[in-house]
Order: structure tokens, then sequence, then C-alpha cells
């Protein structure tokens, strides 16, 4: 047993260290839509928020790759007025994998995101003298966009990110999904 998961192990090490792997950092605004943004009483009431986080390259060809990545994202809130006034501010961390093709080169041109991501969410909200906060982890998200590469080392990237949430229960957030356009600044380093 221990041999075959030594030899395993050293077939996975072999194939990683023969591709290209890359790095870099993203960062930029978080845009939220539907009822994360208006749904009144729960969404964040605000036209900005903002992201950064950082990804990792698996360039498998000239145009394909798979792209780990992490991202924190707020979206701080504003009150809705009204008899409870509530404020919602959204905290998110999130983790994905995302398939990026590249129509010229990986150095430039054009290229498109398709992805799937794992997210814990956290809702701190406020009405009048009181305050509190729910949260959900392990919500299952999508995302898809593209980019242009303006050279090997910056991109510029927009995404449309949708996350399932709990709309009802302890800690459920009062809709049935976040949703967010994401437009990043996207620098690379290690080609």
């Amino acid at each position: 047993m221990r041999r075959s998961l030594f030899i395993a192990l050293a077939l996975v090490g072999a194939t990683l260290s023969a591709q290209d792997i890359t790095g870099g950092l993203h960062t930029g605004l978080s845009l939220p839509v539907g009822d994360l943004k208006d749904k009144s009483d729960f969404g964040t009431n605000q036209f900005f928020g903002a992201h950064v986080g950082g990804h990792l390259d698996f360039n498998l060809t000239p145009h394909h790759q798979v792209r780990g990545q992490l991202t924190f994202q707020s979206f701080p809130g504003s009150g809705w007025g009204g008899g409870a006034n509530f404020k919602n501010d959204y905290k998110l961390f999130q983790v994905g994998a995302d398939w990026v093709y590249n129509f010229q080169s990986r150095d430039q041109g054009w290229y498109t995101v398709a992805g799937a991501t794992i997210n814990s969410i956290k809702n701190e909200w406020e009405t009048n003298n009181t305050s509190g906060s729910s949260s959900q982890s392990g919500k299952i998200g999508v995302r898809g966009g593209g980019g242009f590469t303006f050279n090997r080392m910056f991109s510029l990237e927009g995404t449309l990110n949708q996350v399932s949430v709990d709309k009802n229960l302890n800690d459920g957030f009062g809709s049935d999904s976040a949703t967010w356009v994401q437009v990043s600044a996207v620098f690379r380093f290690g080609r």
C-alpha cells in the first residue's frame, strides 16, 4: 500500500514539475446585481464592492490553462431606510478552478474563463439598535467571462459570478443566490 501511494505521489509530482506553472494577483471592483444588491432589507443597497486574490496558472498548451484561484470579496452596505432601517455588509471567501482559453496566446490577446467555486459567505447586519450576523459555508458557485491580455504580465478581466445560498433557516440571506460582476486587473509573475 505504501509503495503504491509513493509511486502515485511521485507520478503526480513529476507531472506537476513538467508543467509550466505561473502565478499572480488580481484585484478590482465587484458590482452586486440582482437580490444581492437591491432586494429590500436583504441586499447591500450599494453599487460597488471590492475584491483581492491570488491565482496559480497551470499552462497545459499555448491556448489552454487551468487556473486555481482564491478571492476575498467585500460588499459594504448602506441603510434601506424605513422603520427597520436594515444595513447589510457581505464578505465572501472563494476558492475555485477556472478553465481559461486563450484565442491568440498566453502573452497577448482575448481569452475566456469558465469555472466553479466553493464559497463561504458572511452577512453582518444592523437594524435600529440591533446587530447580528449570518454565515453559510461550502456553497457552490459558477463563473464565466473573458478578458484581454496586454502583455505577459497584465490583463483586464470581467466575470459574472453566481453562488447558490439558502434563503431561509437561521442563517438565511433572504434570497436563493448571490450574483455579482467582477472586474479585475490581473498581474502575472513567473513566465
